[in-house]
């Protein structure tokens, strides 16, 4: 979807990072980027033991294996703060939208760095002078227990720091957004060439072997919000977290803050059809103009 929205122009995509330390993680976005012509883009990757080990996978190593990339696991990517660092510091002020599918593991380590070769401005300095928002999936609003909050819990400290620390706005996409959306089969008409149909086939037919490839849109929501707005989507609600240590919270609706969080407005059907669309859409092919 992003790469799709990138095509027509509707954003330009600075880097990317991923927040779990399986070794096929950062290999699996490369491929997906070469795919859409886009190799050239940075990927970057906790390092020291920060963000969150998973032990398996049912669809990294296969996708890694069988698609063209240029990174050969984790260890070969950057460390994914000291790129946030890099790109921050070459851009407009105020100009660059975080979005975090994931754990907040690399926002904490953004937010602790100190001053270096890159930017004399802390980690917190940076983001609060070139970041103009964060758009964060994760949290089951507006009262959560933590019990499926996977994208907070399965690294608390990190996600309870960056939350509590960020010094910029932050838009909440909960899983009661995306968790009532499904899309995925319109994949399997595909080439077979798109590594995406291919992490799709492998995860849907390990959770589902009746062969139904719908998923729930979780991230493609949070995606596709990232890049576009509320539009005719969604709604906004301004408020605040009281997040817990255990990343519990409730929700605090309130004017003036710099927190927000999205609520569901579009007939679901209608909005999943969209995000289909661009799932499915082909790569385009770049000139070095416009890469």
């Amino acid at each position: 979807m992003l790469h799709a929205m990138a095509d027509e122009g509707e954003v330009l995509i600075l880097g990317m990072a991923v927040s779990s330390r399986y070794p096929m993680s950062a290999p699996v976005v490369d491929a997906i980027n070469t795919y859409y012509n886009r190799a050239d883009i940075p990927i970057g990757a906790p390092k020291n033991g920060c963000g969150v080990y998973r032990g398996d996978s049912v669809f990294l190593n296969k996708v890694a294996a069988e698609f063209p990339h240029s990174i050969s696991s984790n260890e070969e990517a950057p460390d994914a703060a000291a790129l946030y660092r890099k790109i921050l510091s070459r851009e407009e002020d105020d100009s660059v939208r975080i979005c975090t599918i994931g754990y907040m593991s690399n926002l904490e380590n953004l937010l602790k760095s100190p001053p270096d070769d890159i930017s004399f401005l802390n980690g917190f300095e940076l983001v609060a002078k070139k970041v103009s928002e964060w758009i964060c999936m994760g949290g089951n609003f507006p009262v959560d227990t933590a019990k499926d909050n996977v994208n907070f819990t399965r690294d608390a400290s990190a996600a309870v720091y960056t939350i509590r620390n960020w010094p910029g706005k932050i838009t909440f996409v909960g899983r009661e957004i995306g968790h009532t959306i499904f899309a995925g089969n319109v994949l399997k008409d595909t080439s077979a060439a798109n590594p995406v149909r291919r992490a799709y086939e492998l995860h849907r037919s390990h959770y589902n072997p009746m062969g139904d490839w719908n998923h729930h849109t979780a991230d493609p929501s949070t995606v596709l919000y990232a890049v576009r707005g509320i539009r005719d989507y969604w709604k906004e609600e301004t408020g605040y977290i009281v997040l817990k240590d255990d990343c519990s919270f409730q929700w605090k609706k309130a004017q003036g803050t710099k927190q927000k969080r999205l609520i569901p407005k579009m007939e679901r059907s209608m909005l999943g059809r969209i995000m289909e669309e661009l799932m499915v859409r082909l790569p385009a092919v770049l000139t070095n103009d416009s890469s």
